[in-house]
């Protein structure tokens, strides 16, 4: 390659990272106006929440199928138990589940001496999950999809070598489930139950916003932060180019 090909070539990356960078830098100044159109949204959703939740019915002496019959349209918070009325089970576990997801891997690593690194191959053995169809709640029986934010439990475990072995996931949700409920009726109908783990209904939402908040503004500032180090090691990339094009 000639010098004047060398140079062409330094000219040619000098004017990619120009582009680049002007990219880096428009990047810079949108994912914060991103971030503040997504807080003013998560906002208004949490006032409207709590809104809501502060003018519900808290039922302590009326069911929640009486409140339905006389609320058309109404929201209310029952505390209590839910329990699923056909609890769904699964041959690989015992108990009974409103929801459970089982999954079989088997993982296999292989170590390359070259490269000092392992390659993780990941194959699955088997995958199932199910629900129940109805959930009882106080007097009154609701379609699985009528709850929302229902507990998730979680648990993991490895059979085998440190190099090949079986890992074994298993998520659930308990065939009873204690707790507070914000419940939506529609038409004379519970309509929807969006479980809260204490009976701060309202407290607990107002946690849930901030901590939405808290961790997309998180984000932004690491994504800021690696565009600002990338804007910096573009522009030291102009200037090497720049110089080799010049000749220097």
């Amino acid at each position: 390659m000639t010098k004047e090909e060398k140079q062409e070539k330094y000219r040619k990356n000098r004017e990619k990272h120009i582009k680049n960078r002007k990219t880096q830098i428009i990047a810079m100044i949108i994912v914060p106006v991103i971030g503040i159109v997504i807080t003013l949204i998560v906002n208004s959703a949490g006032n409207s929440r709590q809104a809501e939740i502060e003018a519900a019915a808290v039922l302590d002496s009326m069911s929640v199928g009486e409140f339905a019959g006389q609320n058309a349209n109404g929201t209310a918070i029952y505390t209590g138990t839910v329990s699923a009325v056909d609890p769904v089970s699964t041959r690989r576990k015992n108990g009974d589940y409103i929801y459970y997801h089982h999954k079989v891997e088997q993982v296999t690593k292989v170590y390359h001496k070259e490269s000092d690194k392992y390659d993780t191959s990941t194959m699955t053995l088997s995958d199932e999950s199910d629900t129940c169809r109805e959930i009882a709640i106080d007097d009154v029986i609701l379609p699985y999809a009528a709850f929302k934010n229902l507990p998730v439990y979680g648990e993991t475990s490895n059979e085998g070598a440190d190099n090949n072995y079986e890992k074994t996931t298993f998520s659930y949700t308990p065939d009873s489930v204690d707790g507070s409920f914000f419940l939506k009726c529609k038409d004379g109908k519970v309509s929807s139950a969006s479980y809260y783990a204490s009976s701060d209904v309202a407290g607990e939402s107002r946690k849930i916003y901030n901590s939405a908040r808290i961790i997309m503004w998180a984000a932004i500032i690491v994504i800021e932060i690696c565009l600002v180090i990338s804007v910096i090691n573009t522009s030291k990339a102009i200037k090497f180019n720049g110089e080799k094009a010049s000749g220097r």
